[in-house]
């Protein structure tokens, strides 16, 4: 069985489209775990009619505003699945989303798929998650995605994750230090058993008119993203949390995150922030976009 967490917070709007696309999806043994944020709209009673049509969908409200991140994490530890899936509220599935997924995971932690932009009318914006975020590649060693989460930037969407039960053991309670779920979730199967990457699109992503992206020209990308690289100091937090957790790495796995350590440790200092540029130069290829195999599509 494969169980679908999501959170909801006044989400009414666009709910009942994500509900009927999970609802109608080709596999059909699955549960459904809804939390509501305290919704101040109509959620709750959208995700109650939905519960009194189909026996899968559990919804509950929690008596507190957690967050986005700890209510997602509620919505996962009430899982029974031996896969987990997480769904935003305003997203559309394609029927095939979670069969696609389950056939790609093999004996990876993760399994992600692409997502196709789409605006507030539920339109075609013609850009691909993957192309927004600079993802045009992935490669097969799932432990080589850990420079560019940990240099640069995760693109791989919770939205379009399927991800092994045993392993969110490891993977929660999520630290504090981390702002996003998935992209924790994404830095930590690269030191378990891996992430696999497809292109196929299974989600369509949906962005309001008021934050809507736009594809920006390559170079300028990788401008914006080779100055944002040094910043990302919640990594070092990330590998300190990832050395507890996972006290059994090979010698390569903890090498690395010793290079994480030395990384940001260097760029405290201003006289030694010149090391990190042969750093970046020395592992541009892995750190930003190169081509490589990406998985195929099915």
């Amino acid at each position: 069985m494969i169980s679908i967490a999501m959170a909801t917070y006044n989400g009414g709007f666009y709910l009942q489209k994500q509900l009927d696309s999970i609802r109608t999806q080709t596999l059909s043994d699955i549960e459904i775990i809804i939390c509501d944020d305290c919704s101040s709209d109509d959620t709750w009673n959208i995700l109650q009619r939905n519960a009194a049509l189909d026996l899968r969908i559990r919804c509950i409200r929690n008596e507190v505003n957690l967050g986005f991140k700890k209510n997602f994490e509620k919505a996962i530890n009430l899982c029974t699945g031996e896969f987990v899936a997480l769904s935003d509220q305003d997203d559309i599935w394609l029927p095939d989303h979670l069969e696609h997924l389950l056939s790609v995971v093999g004996d990876c932690d993760i399994a992600c798929g692409d997502a196709e932009l789409i605006d507030e009318e539920s339109h075609s914006l013609h850009q691909r998650l993957s192309e927004r975020d600079g993802m045009d590649f992935c490669p097969d060693n799932g432990f080589d995605i850990a420079y560019r989460i940990f240099f640069n930037s995760s693109c791989f969407q919770g939205a379009s994750m399927l991800i092994r039960r045993d392993f969110l053991k490891k993977a929660l309670p999520i630290p504090e230090c981390v702002k996003y779920h998935d992209a924790w979730f994404s830095a930590l199967s690269c030191f378990c058993g891996g992430l696999r990457y497809s292109s196929k699109v299974i989600t369509f992503h949906r962005r309001h008119s008021s934050n809507a992206s736009h594809a920006l020209h390559w170079k300028k990308f990788l401008c914006i993203h080779f100055r944002k690289a040094p910043t990302l100091t919640d990594r070092y937090e990330w590998a300190r949390v990832i050395l507890k957790r996972c006290p059994d790495l090979d010698t390569q796995k903890k090498e690395f995150l010793c290079s994480v350590f030395r990384f940001y440790d260097r760029n405290s200092r201003k006289c030694k922030k010149i090391l990190n540029e042969f750093f970046r130069i020395r592992h541009y290829r892995s750190v930003y976009t190169t081509r490589s195999k990406i998985y195929i599509e099915r």
